[in-house]
């Protein structure tokens, strides 16, 4: 007990010093000045502790300014000497510089890092494996944190700093969405001694160049974020193999020499005046591979991919504007859905943290005075119908392709790419026998690789690569020859009139890709599957319509009822010789329009073509033998 007296005797002999101390110090200050001004500051604050608390107050103030003007002469010093450059996170370089910095070795002066996982990006291992994808972590990826650090780079010392704005959030007005597309973003500068601007641009360049090189043969995929202006890098992907995309006759093969045709006539539309812009629209059901065949494009022809959303929340005609102006040269400018990403508004209207994109801004950023030139420009739609004419006409729209349900080419082509060269072109995992030589299938060529199993005991797997043997070849042709005779089957038993996507086929033949003999015995329960999903579907949307026209009446039957009101009630003014305001039976009747304008478009009759119409066709077709089954369903021969 005495030590805690000791303790708090100790602590206010120390605040004692300190207010005398304060007293001291301001009735130094205070001695400096006239006996007038002395007196009036000690008359209008009334005791000497505020006294000298406003002296040091002051002097507080004097060498904080001073201590900041001595910084930034200072600093204004050291960029005579020093070189730098700034790179905003909106701009390309921001990624190339991230990557570069990520790669290499800070030394110890670093204290402060960020971290991010990052799962591995490189599908040519997944592909290399086959049979199963082994990693099951993530990469942790390091990069210095904000504020300043040092490097070493080709001998020379370098500066990088990374600077993150504060957040803007807690004012109306700062956290609108002008303020905030323009705020500040998170940048990165570097900086070194000298008046030589070579090495900045040097490492700028050899960050873009590794870029490049790890990106190389892959497709880089871009979109936007929200309000910002900019195109985001969403990763890179290695593109499918586009002779792997499968569509109706002619379509893939005139689509690719159509943008061919447009990349090397850059001279030819200038010569002529004619905009160098290129529009495409894809329709069609759900499942017929139209991103899909977009993104295998873009891989084929080495282009990027910017995806649009017009759908975004914050995303106005200005910002819209100039995301169709800032995208990447190179790329191909992707809106997918776009039926049901424009709003129903007109230019100048606004919701404060909504989607603000309206059909007339989007018609201006496609072909307006601001329109980008060399854009290649894909959209992709569900309902065609939809659409307002002006968007689709020539020169915004310059071709529009079908996209439909798979037809005999497509399910034979398909079943061809999943089932033709199966055994020789996938690499085999089996268990070591125990004398190689002694199985005649194996010709001596084994690549032995360790593995645990559950429970951890160790056996020996032998990579087996295939020997182009007599035996071996014979197996594989006369495989080949029945995968082929196969289908020409399955082209048979589903045709374009089952109203079945090329999605629904490829998960079919994925369910049964070790089957190649059987998987046509079960082609009847595929469609039967798809009948009772589809019939399951236009149910739900028959009581949807049940259930919107009763609301629909239940308003109507009320307006009807405060209309009648209203009208007893200006019969009783009549007779009373009382005057009627015709105004209120006009608006009535304006009401009574909106009401019946109002929902009738609720659940569009394209919204049943694929359940509706698919089921339709379903239901009447035949199979081979041309015999229908009950309910509906068609059995085979």
């Amino acid at each position: 007990m005495e030590w805690l007296v000791d303790k708090a005797g100790d602590a206010l002999n120390s605040y004692a010093s300190v207010i005398d101390g304060i007293v001291q110090t301001g009735s130094k200050l205070e001695s400096t000045l006239s006996p007038t001004a002395s007196s009036l500051i000690r008359g209008f604050l009334g005791n000497d502790v505020l006294t000298a608390g406003f002296f040091v107050m002051i002097i507080g103030t004097v060498v904080s300014f001073l201590k900041d003007s001595i910084i930034n002469t200072f600093n204004d010093l050291l960029d005579w000497f020093y070189v730098s450059v700034e790179v905003d996170e909106n701009d390309m370089c921001y990624d190339w510089l991230s990557d570069w910095l990520s790669t290499r070795l800070l030394n110890g002066s670093v204290r402060h890092f960020t971290v991010k996982a990052v799962w591995g990006t490189d599908d040519d291992d997944w592909f290399e494996t086959n049979d199963k994808f082994d990693e099951d972590r993530p990469e942790l990826v390091f990069m210095p944190g904000t504020g300043s650090h040092i490097l070493y780079h080709k001998g020379h010392k370098i500066t990088v700093s990374r600077e993150r704005p504060d957040s803007i959030s807690g004012s109306n007005f700062l956290s609108s969405n002008f303020m905030s597309s323009y705020q500040k973003k998170e940048s990165i500068t570097i900086s070194t001694f000298g008046r030589d601007v070579s090495l900045l641009r040097s490492i700028i360049k050899d960050a873009m160049e590794e870029s490049f090189k790890k990106n190389s043969g892959k497709t880089t995929i871009y979109c936007c974020q929200g309000s910002d202006r900019y195109w985001s890098y969403m990763g890179s992907r290695t593109p499918r193999a586009f002779h792997t995309v499968v569509l109706a006759k002619g379509i893939k093969e005139a689509l690719l020499d159509d943008i061919s045709t447009f990349r090397r006539s850059a001279g030819w539309y200038r010569e002529r005046g004619i905009p160098y812009r290129r529009g495409y629209l894809l329709h069609g059901p759900p499942g017929t591979g139209k991103t899909s065949f977009i993104i295998a494009l873009a891989g084929h022809l080495g282009l990027s991919v910017c995806i649009l959303n017009l759908s975004a929340s914050g995303l106005d005609d200005q910002q819209l504007d100039q995301l169709m102006n800032d995208a990447p040269r190179n790329s191909i400018i992707l809106i997918e859905d776009i039926d049901a990403a424009l709003l129903d508004k007109k230019p100048g209207e606004t919701q404060s943290g909504k989607n603000n994109v309206t059909l007339s801004g989007l018609l201006n950023a496609l072909d307006g005075v601001t329109a980008h030139e060399g854009s290649i420009m894909f959209m992709t739609t569900n309902y065609i119908k939809k659409l307002a004419p002006a968007l689709i006409r020539p020169g915004r729209c310059d071709r529009k392709l079908l996209f439909d349900y798979a037809d005999s080419h497509q399910v034979r082509e398909m079943f061809l790419r999943f089932f033709l060269g199966q055994p020789s072109d996938y690499v085999k995992k089996v268990d070591k026998p125990k004398n190689v030589n002694e199985d005649k299938s194996i010709i001596k060529l084994s690549l032995l690789k360790k593995s645990k199993t559950n429970s951890d005991d160790e056996k020996d797997t032998a990579v087996v690569a295939d020997v182009p043997d007599p035996e071996e070849q014979a197996r594989r042709l006369e495989h080949d020859a029945m995968v082929r005779r196969l289908a020409n089957r399955m082209a048979e038993l589903i045709t374009k009139e089952d109203a079945i996507t090329p999605a629904q086929l490829q998960g079919f033949f994925l369910q049964y890709r070790n089957e190649p003999e059987t998987i046509h015995a079960k082609v009847d329960d595929f469609k039967l599957e798809l009948i009772a999903n589809r019939k399951e579907q236009a149910e739900k949307k028959r009581l949807l319509r049940e259930r919107h026209k009763k609301k629909e009446a239940k308003e109507k039957a009320k307006k009807e009822k405060e209309r009648a009101k209203k009208e007893k009630e200006r019969a009783k003014k009549r007779a009373n010789g009382e005057d009627v305001d015709s105004s209120d039976s006009s608006s009535d009747e304006e009401n009574d329009n909106e009401g019946s304008k109002g929902g009738s478009d609720f659940i569009s009759d394209s919204d049943d073509d694929e359940g509706v119409h698919g089921l339709s066709v379903a239901n009447g077709k035949s199979m081979a033998n041309g015999k229908s089954a009950p309910n509906g369903a068609v059995s085979s021969s």
